[in-house]
């Protein structure tokens, strides 16, 4: 199970402004986020946290 709340306080530590959170249904990767503007869904969040964290 994904700790979204964790992921978007990671986000927003990194500077990231995180405007909203969109469950969705399990068949199309369950969380979409609104992150600087742009609809991404979870895997890309989590990418985008793991090249933060890679700098």
């Amino acid at each position: 199970m994904i700790d979204i709340d964790l992921l978007v306080q990671a986000l927003r530590k990194r500077g990231h402004t995180v405007e909203g959170v969109i469950p969705v249904p399990e068949n199309a990767g369950d969380y979409e986020l609104n992150v600087d503007g742009n609809i991404i869904p979870l895997e890309e969040a989590r990418r985008l946290l793991e090249r933060d964290y890679a700098k």
